[in-house]
């Protein structure tokens, strides 16, 4: 019995699958659609470049230079969506894998109370207690391995709550009249994560960069909770066996 247990790393399990699902269908399907997108951008713009270059129509010249941009645009636009939604597909999967670690731990270490239930802390605020009180994991000494959560989930938070505006109206109780024309704004995303907004200002913009990195914290996070997870059912395990004899 204790050998098949020995065996059976199910957090392992978990490691390689969230690994697969980021690297396959988040990274995978983002890039198989920037392809897609650009090769119907370059079709479309080769068909106004040469319809630009046998017009001898001015005004007709500058209508097709307009939507040469328009097409540019709107390419940017939608490629500038998938980043951010491929941010927000890993921070619902991230999510997922922390809570299927902590299901595979109840055979060694059960809830003493539920979690989920404790809706003044963000999903993941709540998963670091639980981490913390079930299984004596510190992620107050272990702070560098989630730095990049807080902002990964508050740039979520932004894309699908708000539609990825990067300033959205206050409220009528919130307004500053002293603030002039930036008075029904509140920018104070813009403010705080500078790095994840367009250089209009207007939309969140999740770079290529911006989402490697988070994806790499994100594949060194869980890979590290299942070792220490995986470290515990095993001395939980050999206790069990010596208590027996």
């Amino acid at each position: 019995m204790h050998s098949a247990l020995f065996d059976i790393d199910s957090y392992d399990d978990e490691y390689h699958q969230f690994q697969r699902d980021v690297y396959l269908l988040i990274e995978g399907t983002l890039n198989a659609s920037k392809q897609y997108l650009d090769k119907e951008c370059e079709t479309e713009l080769a068909k106004i470049k040469a319809a630009m270059d046998k017009t001898t129509d001015s005004e007709h010249h500058q209508y097709l230079e307009d939507e040469y941009g328009d097409v540019l645009l709107t390419n940017i636009s939608q490629e500038r969506f998938l980043r951010n939604m491929a941010l927000v597909a890993l921070a619902s999967r991230l999510t997922h894998a922390l809570r299927n670690m902590t299901n595979s731990a109840e055979s060694f270490s059960p809830r003493a109370k539920r979690y989920e239930k404790m809706n003044h802390l963000s999903e993941f605020n709540r998963l670091w207690l639980e981490y913390g009180e079930r299984f004596g994991i510190d992620f107050t000494v272990n702070a560098g391995l989630i730095a990049f959560v807080e902002p990964m989930r508050e740039v979520r938070n932004q894309i699908v709550h708000d539609g990825a505006e990067a300033q959205t109206f206050k409220y009528l109780g919130d307004t500053d009249w002293n603030e002039g024309v930036l008075a029904f704004m509140d920018a104070s995303f813009e403010k705080k994560y500078p790095d994840y907004v367009s250089e209009d200002g207007s939309e969140v913009n999740v770079s290529e960069q911006q989402l490697k990195n988070t994806v790499e914290s994100s594949v060194r996070l869980v890979g590290w909770l299942a070792s220490e997870l995986r470290k515990r059912e095993l001395a939980h395990i050999k206790d069990q066996g010596t208590a027996s004899h």
